[in-house]
């Protein structure tokens, strides 16, 4: 078996710049996070009642990192 990165992904909001998870995969209680942070901080383009992922990574880059 090949071995795997030792990365992270910091996932942080376009609006406000804030980051929002620090995680190895985005599971719902992140997606959750994100959803909820992206429907408080850019109301001026609200998400749909019951958004597609898809439209909520449009929103939130996504960086790669080392861990510590």
């Amino acid at each position: 078996m090949p071995d795997t990165p030792n990365r992270l992904f910091e996932v942080a909001c376009k609006g406000c710049g804030q980051v929002l998870v620090t995680v190895e995969h985005l599971r719902d209680p992140e997606i959750a996070v994100l959803e909820d942070h992206l429907r408080a901080c850019c109301q001026s383009e609200p998400l749909p009642d019951a958004p597609l992922l898809a439209e909520i990574m449009a929103r939130v880059p996504v960086t790669a990192v080392d861990r510590a």
